[in-house]
């Protein structure tokens, strides 16, 4: 799961977006045990949770 997310913000449309953040790892943490309740793809999942 850990890699999907990573490859879903490596993207060019997410990477401006998570360039700057201070501890990438520690928020890709977050984002993984989020996603375990989620019922769709990464890329949604992604979408939704950056986006507010």
């Amino acid at each position: 799961m850990r890699e999907l997310i990573k490859k879903e913000l490596s993207k060019p449309s997410m990477h401006n977006m998570v360039k700057g953040w201070a501890d990438q790892e520690q928020i890709i943490d977050e984002l993984e045990a989020g996603y375990s309740g989620f019922n769709g793809s990464v890329e949604e999942y992604l979408n939704n949770k950056l986006n507010y």
